[in-house]
């Protein structure tokens, strides 16, 4: 059985709420849990749901004083105290995978400035390099080149190396995940996968040309506004950059998307939404994407 971690995430967002939605689901499933995070935001929680069950084991992280809905440098820091602690407890070997609910880059960067997010964090945690960050949904799949970057630097960081090594790590996450061989379109950066390329086109066409005969089953670059006319031909797109790939992987999940990073040597998955901030506190939270991100940890854990 898959020991899988979740932290709470920014304690002003819905983080708290759609654990405790999540635990309230998954009771009967043979899944082993450790929450990491304060117990008393947990149990606040649950109190404002108006739930009572026994929960599984708790990390704690102590006390933390907040307000709902809006960025604030104590809940970064009780945020970010999580993930380390999450950090510790993988290192240690006392979980084998990881989930994290949504944390406020600006709130944690309120106190530790740089904070980027929860991909390249673990990366250098871990010391594994580069490693892929999925979008994925029942209804289709979308992987990242460069992820959290200006548009502006994104052409300088695409390279045939890059683009290559992204399509062996999604290939291997696919299989795990399917059990079979699996197909993947490349999307260009570029409108129409020519106009006004300073040769991004052509460092992407290599890595494909070189992943082909590395034996892997991949086409393109297709032009990005395409896609669609492909979606029922592949198992996953590898996207340039962020929202090339995460708006139609929101659009398309019907909420029950999952943040995947993969080649960390461990999995990590999380809900495909943010804090919320909105709706914070007022137990109005879907917590279908925060289910859909616990089963995937443990199935892929598993397999």
């Amino acid at each position: 059985m898959a020991r899988i971690g979740i932290t709470l995430g920014d304690p002003a967002g819905i983080g708290p709420e759609i654990v405790v939605k999540a635990l309230a689901k998954l009771r009967k499933e043979p899944i082993h849990l450790t929450i990491i995070g304060s117990v008393s935001i947990l149990t606040a929680a649950q109190m404002m749901l108006k739930t009572n069950f026994p929960l599984p084991r708790v990390a704690d992280t102590g006390e933390v004083d907040f307000e709902f809905s809006r960025v604030q440098p104590s809940a970064g820091k009780a945020a970010l105290e999580a993930i380390k602690k999450a950090v510790k407890l993988l290192k240690e070997g006392e979980i084998d995978a990881l989930v994290t609910a949504p944390v406020s880059k600006e709130a944690i960067g309120l106190s530790e400035p740089g904070f980027t997010g929860h991909t390249e964090f673990l990366a250098s945690e871990f010391g594994t390099g580069e490693v892929l960050m999925v979008a994925h949904s029942p209804y289709a799949s979308f992987a990242f080149v460069t992820t959290h970057h200006p548009l502006q630097d994104v052409p300088g960081l695409i390279t045939t190396d890059r683009v290559l090594h992204k399509l062996e790590l999604y290939n291997d996450f696919l299989v795990t995940l399917h059990g079979r061989e699996v197909s993947i379109a490349v999307l260009a950066l570029n409108p129409h996968s020519e106009e006004f390329s300073y040769g991004e086109e052509k460092k992407i066409a290599d890595a494909v040309s070189a992943a082909n005969k590395e034996g892997l089953d991949v086409q393109g670059p297709y032009p990005a506004d395409t896609f669609h006319r492909h979606i029922q031909e592949v198992d996953g797109f590898l996207t340039q950059y962020h929202d090339q790939g995460m708006i139609p992987a929101k659009l398309l999940s019907r909420g029950e998307g999952v943040n995947v990073t993969w080649g960390l040597g461990f999995v990590r998955t999380s809900p495909l939404h943010g804090t919320a901030f909105d709706i914070a506190g007022k137990g109005e939270a879907d917590p279908s994407s925060m289910i859909a991100a616990i089963r995937m940890a443990d199935y892929l854990t598993r397999s």
